[in-house]
């Protein structure tokens, strides 16, 4: 069996407006599509932060590197610790893996070393590891990362057959479906749309501390056609699709991002 990486996104596991709140009912629609695909795939999940950690960086972010990434691992440490126990409740094999532990930026060659050993023997032994996008420190500053871009790193080494981001909405829309009147589901992004893609989203999408909608449809096209993989976006509360999607299906709501 080969990997798929599940992210559960902030706008789906917290409510992003409302500072450090967490979504209760994605927690059971987690747990529910865990309890269905375990041991049919080998498992990479990582959290987004949601109101947690995208909070925290613009409060902290003129206050200094050191105050800014003791805050953010704060913040972003606490939510990815109350999803993993939780999932431990429901006797989901979960456990937390800290990814500026397992991350750090050579400063030197400007570039990513990924220490994904530990990684790899906790999927091989059963367990599902939890990674979270989170502060890296470097000589510079602090660099907040992603939990797309941490996939992105790690599927250098452990490749997966699919990536699948959890959302609140059905997928990727040509305006934010909660605000405007006239949403249109993107159902597909190729390399031949990709660049028109981003180019509606960078006019229209609210943009967070790890870039916001643009920022995750940029980092997802680069990964699916660097390491010809698939992703696909999905409501997280439609715990069949999610599972569909997982499985290697295309669900009816949902935006697959393609290499071809």
């Amino acid at each position: 069996m080969s990997y798929t990486y599940v992210k559960i996104g902030g706008s789906f596991i917290t409510f992003k407006e409302r500072p450090v709140t967490l979504n209760y009912r994605a927690l059971d629609s987690l747990g529910e599509v865990l309890d269905r695909v375990y041991g049919k795939t080998k498992l990479i999940v990582g959290n987004g932060g949601g109101s947690f950690a995208h909070y925290t960086v613009l409060k902290y972010r003129e206050g200094g590197s050191l105050n800014l990434l003791v805050k953010c691992h704060e913040s972003t440490r606490a939510l990815n610790r109350i999803v993993v126990d939780y999932l431990v409740t429901r006797g989901i094999p979960a456990t937390s893996v800290q990814t500026s532990a397992i991350v750090h930026y050579n400063d030197s060659e400007e570039r990513f070393e990924v220490f994904y050993k530990p990684i790899e023997t906790l999927v091989d032994v059963g367990a599902i590891p939890v990674v979270y996008g989170e502060c890296i420190p470097t000589k510079r500053g602090v660099l907040v990362l992603s939990t797309e871009k941490v996939f992105e790193l790690m599927s250098e080494f452990l490749r997966p057959k699919r990536v699948v981001l959890l959302t609140d909405v059905a997928g990727v829309y040509t305006c934010d479906p909660k605000k405007c009147s006239n949403p249109e589901l993107i159902k597909k992004i190729t390399p031949s749309n990709v660049d028109y893609i981003l180019g509606i989203l960078r006019g229209q999408s609210e943009v967070d501390a790890t870039g916001g909608v643009y920022g995750k449809i940029l980092t997802m096209s680069k990964l699916a056609s660097r390491f010809k993989t698939e992703v696909i976006i999905v409501s997280g509360f439609d715990v069949d699709a999610v599972v569909e999607a997982i499985m290697g299906g295309t669900p009816e709501k949902s935006t697959l991002i393609t290499y071809e």
